[in-house]
């Protein structure tokens, strides 16, 4: 099964995900510190792992206590740096502390734990790390944390891009270790290569680039004539990747045939982070005579046209369903098609679905804030919404609201002094499959948002200029420090990289229970802003699905099919509550 890593590249070539080590070695107070999210587990060469480790390992993130999980094994390197390794990715120094203090004592010796940062993060998608070979470097650091950051960016990185772009390697990662071992710091660099064939080509290719670079690039050659002033080879192991064992789905039902199928299941649509391969190919296993097709070229954008143009049995999405997507299925068929929901979306990985955070300055006293009071904020008075009746989506008055019912003053929402007669200022997301879930889910479809509502969309989305650093999304995270009157629509990847920035918690109704967004609050589903990845498929009303279709759709949503979806490290399996729910609509 594959195994994604969150995507850090392109934040730290922006200046986005600040560098952060160890206080007592920071050389200067330029040096920007964040909370710290990686801990390395190393097992010493020879030893062997506790019984339960790996286990260990799958629950935590299966449940959200830890936001990813890669393990390696050694490969039989002639002096290998460790019998298995594993590095934890958690959401937060909360979360850090969490787990530390109730479930690290669970991990007994030998195996070695020490935090880390990132200093250097790239990677392509998707892939199948059970084909990957890794090479795992690791160094003894001489120089202070600043002045390695600044040789790992100029002399490390450049090679990596390189290789990356050669199509040999997939993800590399520089860690380096928070706290010294025996006076001196240790980092490690995790390469993953694409398969034997890949890795093989490694040396020329690098050799091939390091006399391009010695030729062209004065900076490069003398970081490279002086680097054993800055680090010394500690060991380098061969590693292969361990995938982590099926997570514990008591609630879900295990998957039972109902029938011996034969014939085709053609999938055309968002290929979910290699989600619908691996789910394809569980299904085959059950279903040797079905023969089963994928498509994500024309990727969420085409599912549902895909359906109504009769060359797709299955659409998967990775964003909601639009109106527009809908209509020429209606009008193909008379009716809409069904969804189905298939995993909940992660809480903060970019392109997991992630839930939503509600954020305001930390000078701001508001803490929480209700579901109706979000619509009433961050919408405007209308008419009426889109409801579906008649198999068909149709307008309706029943959600017309006057503009006495919006909210716009700070006191509106219980803030006195001098908040209560203040504006509250508006910002999210414009990107389309962002404004189409919001626009769902709190205006029943309306367009009519507040006013004064600043759009902005991720850096990838931007010009290359002025122009669209002015509405990088960045932005309003960074006005937030001067500006306490702002509330906005965030993902915790770029949130958690300003500490002035604070997330509220988030009731159903006002009154409530509210509840912190976090990656366990998530995958329970008790965050009421999380998004659902679907499964649209063509079912006319009052007749069975087709056959094939239903029992694919029964794999999917059973234990096998939910342990896929949790394995794949984007999103989080069904509750089995709502995994009863959407088996419900197959019969």
């Amino acid at each position: 099964m594959r195994l994604h890593w969150k995507s850090f590249a392109d934040r730290i070539r922006r200046g986005v995900f600040a560098l952060a080590l160890p206080a007592a070695l920071l050389a200067s107070p330029a040096m920007a510190q964040t909370d710290p999210t990686q801990v390395i587990l190393t097992l010493p060469p020879g030893a062997v792992a506790q019984e339960n480790y790996s286990e260990l390992l799958s629950v935590w993130r299966n449940s959200g206590q830890v936001l990813n999980v890669l393990q390696l094994d050694d490969a039989r390197s002639e002096a290998p740096g460790f019998a298995r390794m594993a590095v934890l990715e958690f959401e937060s120094d909360h979360s850090y502390q969490a787990w530390k203090r109730t479930e690290a004592a669970k991990l007994r010796a030998p195996i070695d734990v020490q935090r880390a940062d990132v200093l250097l993060h790239g990677e392509k998608t998707p892939r199948d790390s059970n084909h990957s070979i890794f090479h795992v470097n690791a160094y003894d650091v001489f120089a202070s944390p600043k002045d390695y950051a600044r040789y790992v960016t100029d002399y490390i990185k450049p090679n990596m891009e390189n290789q990356k772009d050669k199509q040999i390697l997939l993800r590399y990662t520089m860690y380096l270790d928070r706290e010294p071992r025996g006076g001196k710091l240790r980092s490690v660099l995790v390469m993953e290569y694409r398969d034997a064939v890949a890795y093989a080509a490694r040396d020329a290719v690098k050799d091939e680039f390091k006399a391009h670079l010695l030729a062209t690039n004065p900076t490069w050659k003398r970081i490279n004539d002086t680097k054993d002033s800055i680090r010394a080879d500690a060991w380098t192991t061969i590693a292969r990747y361990r995938e982590l064992p099926p997570p514990q789905l008591p609630g879900i039902p295990a998957y039972q045939p109902q029938k011996k199928l034969a014939g085709s299941l053609r999938i055309v649509g968002s290929e979910l982070k290699n989600a619908v391969d691996q789910l394809a190919e569980g299904f085959r296993m059950f279903h040797p005579d079905v023969k089963t097709t994928t498509s994500a070229l024309p990727s969420s954008e085409g599912g549902i046209a895909a359906l109504y143009l009769g060359v797709s049995d299955v659409a998967p999405m990775g964003d909601d369903a639009k109106i527009t997507d809908l209509m020429p299925f209606y009008n193909t068929f008379r009716y809409l098609p069904t969804e189905i929901s298939v995993a909940t979306g992660g809480s903060e990985k970019r392109g997991s679905l992630w839930a939503w955070a509600i954020v305001v300055s930390k000078d701001n006293p508001l803490e929480e804030i209700s579901l109706e009071e979000l619509e009433r904020v961050f919408g405007a008075e209308r008419t009426g919404g889109w409801e579906i009746a008649d198999n068909d989506y149709r307008f309706t008055s029943k959600f017309a609201r006057g503009p006495e019912t919006n909210i716009r003053k700070w006191g509106q929402l219980g803030l006195g002094g001098g908040f209560a007669n203040r504006e509250i200022e508006t910002f999210g997301y414009a990107a389309p499959g962002f404004a189409i879930a919001i626009e769902r889910n709190w205006f029943h479809w309306s367009k009519k948002w507040n006013p004064n509502f600043k759009e902005y969309v991720e850096y990838k989305q931007v010009t290359p200029d002025k122009y669209g650093e002015a509405v990088d999304s960045r932005r309003p995270l960074e006005d937030l420090k001067t500006n306490k009157y702002a509330i906005g629509i965030a993902g915790m990847m770029h949130v958690k990289n300003h500490p002035h920035v604070k997330v509220l918690k988030i009731s159903r109704t006002k009154g409530g229970p509210a509840v912190e967004l976090s990656a366990e609050t998530v995958a329970n589903r008790t965050y009421p802003l999380i998004r659902d990845a679907y499964f649209y498929v063509n079912r006319a009303p009052d007749r069975p699905l087709d056959p094939i279709v239903r029992e694919f759709m029964r794999f999917v949503l059973s234990r096998e099919g939910q342990e896929i979806i949790a394995r794949v490290g984007y999103y989080y399996p069904l509750t089995p509550e709502y995994a009863a729910e959407q088996r419900k609509k197959l019969d």
